[in-house]
């Protein structure tokens, strides 16, 4: 009689009799929670729908589910400290951390996924690469740290590039996740140029205007620099290039608010990354090999390591310092003598290379950078916002961090990664099938070099801000290399 009872109920409501139990189940175990909650005052009850309507989601419609963590994040808040040390953004990381446990059971309990992900160059670059961290991790100084470390690490690669590369099997959820994030950060931006606006577009106060959604203005200014080239591109070839349902006009309109985001975030190493897109874009359209950049690029660092003691002694003679004036603040980029901000930078890469000499193959553990610094730092680098406690932020480097933190190898396996993505991209863009191919991996590509320049001067892969563009531009190039590299009449 239930059985009967059942299938009509859920031929009406156009749901599986499966799901419609389960939707009932759920609803009997709130009216009791409730009941009980009524009698002994516990309101927090009241936050269950909300929870249960998450899990579900999660469970049955991922898509859905990772598509809303795209739009969610620009807006979320980081609370440092919620109890033991531990800080958390909400909402979007509990968000994470149930997508990532309830993904892994799917794929465990049901097989529920494309496996040829794992053959792919760039998977086994991203496993190798951190395979070795957590192979460091049981050598860390601070072996708690790297345990954390590596767990925020994990759920970031599995949501943002191994889930989100089965979302992006349909070519329209490319341009979803990536116009989900565009549409909040555009609300952070707005919100953060109104509340500028008001002290004037002072560079004193560029630091906090975007708080509480961004913590710090090199991350909103980063993630503002990834999507100027996919608001370039969809612009410049808006006919061709299928970015998004979006007309010419509402493209351009998105891109003079990006630029003007940019702009007053006052952040110099953000400004530099989009700038250093021109040493990128002329050798695409000269259609030069990958090798013969990174050979390029080579020469450049070996001789920068060559002529560093006359480079940092002609930089010292620079005078500019950082200011609201908008080209005296691009200058102060080369100050490395009396601005406080590059001469710290400065002292934290000196810092990483020492700790790398004093443990040069595992270094000294993932994420224990801020901690273990302090006793590496010389005095002829030290600044007057140096600290003996070593307490005050990261290795502000990309590659120095790593190198400090994992070794060598981690470095090297870093390294690796980037030439799979880039070698990738690089082979979409001259020999993808169609236009959509060749436009989005050419966009995301640049996006994904606006961090890699960037990141020469900050770190933030750890930001949840920066994870789901740094891990899901990963996660488009593998997709449209696997799903979308077919001919105009199979796509």
């Amino acid at each position: 009689m239930l059985n009967r009872v059942l299938f009509q109920a859920s031929r009406k409501l156009e749901m599986p009799q499966g799901r419609l139990l389960i939707f009932l189940a759920l609803c009997f175990v709130f009216i009791a929670l409730n009941t009980y909650a009524l009698v002994n005052g516990l309101n927090w009850v009241a936050a269950l729908p909300v929870l249960a309507a998450i899990f579900l989601m999660v469970f049955f419609e991922l898509e859905r589910a990772i598509l809303l963590l795209a739009f969610l994040i620009p807006l979320s808040v980081n609370f440092d400290d919620i109890g033991y040390g531990l800080g958390i953004s909400l909402p979007d990381e509990p968000f994470i951390i149930l997508i990532m446990f309830l993904s892994l059971f799917k794929i465990l309990i049901k097989s529920e996924y494309h496996f040829e992900v794992f053959r792919h160059p760039i998977t086994v670059a991203i496993l190798v690469n951190f395979s070795w961290m957590l192979i460091t991790t049981f050598t860390s100084e601070l072996p708690w740290v790297s345990f954390k470390f590596m767990l925020s690490r994990f759920w970031y690669i599995v949501v943002f590039y191994f889930m989100a590369i089965m979302v992006f099997t349909t070519r329209q959820n490319i341009t979803r996740y990536l116009w989900l994030y565009i549409g909040s950060l555009s609300l952070v931006i707005m919100y953060t140029l109104i509340r500028h606006g008001i002290t004037g577009f002072s560079r004193e106060t560029s630091y906090t205007v975007m708080q509480p959604f961004y913590v710090a203005h090199g991350i909103y200014a980063a993630a503002i620099a990834f999507f100027i080239p996919f608001l370039a591109v969809g612009f410049v070839y808006h006919k061709h290039a299928q970015l998004g349902g979006f007309n010419r006009l509402a493209v351009l309109l998105v891109l003079t608010l990006f630029a003007a985001g940019l702009l007053f975030s006052f952040t110099r190493a953000a400004w530099l990354s989009v700038i250093g897109l021109a040493g990128v874009l002329v050798p695409l359209i000269l259609r030069v090999k990958l090798r013969t950049i990174i050979v390029g690029v080579a020469v450049g660092v070996g001789l920068f390591l060559v002529f560093q003691n006359q480079i940092y002694y002609m930089l010292s003679k620079t005078q500019d310092v950082s200011s609201s004036d908008l080209s005296v603040h691009l200058k102060s980029a080369a100050n490395v003598k009396s601005d406080a901000s590059n001469a710290e930078r400065i002292n934290r890469w000196m810092s990483a290379v020492a700790m790398a000499k004093d443990k040069p193959l595992t270094g000294l553990g993932p994420g224990t950078f801020m901690f273990c610094y302090a006793p590496y730092q010389q005095s002829k680098y030290s600044t007057v916002i140096s600290t003996n406690f070593g307490d005050v932020g990261n290795a502000h480097s990309e590659y120095l961090g790593p190198l400090a933190e994992s070794g060598v190898a981690g470095l090297i396996t870093l390294l690796i990664l980037l030439y799979a993505v880039l070698n990738t991209s690089f082979r979409l863009y001259y020999e993808g099938r169609t236009p959509f191919v060749r436009y989005m991996s050419l966009s995301v590509m640049l996006g994904l070099i606006t961090y890699l320049i960037h990141g020469v001067m900050n770190n933030y892969i750890e930001s949840d801000k920066i994870a789901v563009l740094w891990w899901g531009g990963m996660a488009v190039i593998t997709s449209l290399d696997l799903y979308h590299n077919r001919s105009k009449d199979q796509a």
